[in-house]
């Protein structure tokens, strides 16, 4: 809604710029400027929320097979998150699922690449546990 005011404000100064005074050019740089911090920052958030679906989708496909790996098969998928930090410089994954003989498992770690170059692998800095107990360390989870 704001911003078809500021479309409007924007023809009415253009079309009749005598009957704009300089603080309602001021008002309407003001909106103009808002608008625009607006959309950036959605577009952003936008951005970041890709980012962390990617990472947290290839970390639970991937980090299933890390555990498997490792002797520890789960007995179910791994519920992670992904949290983009510093502007996408470093997202953070943690991951947590139970194996089949009952233990707790969690895949914690970080990389520094966005993730989508491919979809099959994240190169980072990763760890698996199971009771508390490492089981694996990766600096590439797929692959």
């Amino acid at each position: 809604m704001n911003s078809r005011r500021v479309v409007v404000a924007l023809l009415v100064c253009t079309l009749g710029a005598s009957a704009c005074s300089s603080e309602s050019r001021q008002s309407l740089k003001t909106d103009l400027a808002t608008a625009a911090s607006d959309v950036s920052n959605a577009a952003g958030d936008a951005a970041d929320n890709a980012v962390e679906a990617l990472a947290r989708n290839i970390a639970t496909q991937q980090g299933e097979e890390q555990f498997k790996n490792a002797g520890q098969e789960l007995s179910g998928a791994l519920s992670c998150d992904a949290t983009v930090n510093a502007g996408v410089a470093k997202v953070d994954v943690n991951c947590t699922g139970t194996t089949k003989s009952g233990g707790k498992a969690a895949l914690t770690g970080s990389t520094n690449e966005v993730p989508g170059a491919s979809v099959t692998e994240l190169d980072g800095q990763f760890t698996g546990t199971v009771d508390g107990a490492q089981v694996f360390s990766t600096q590439r989870l797929g692959g």
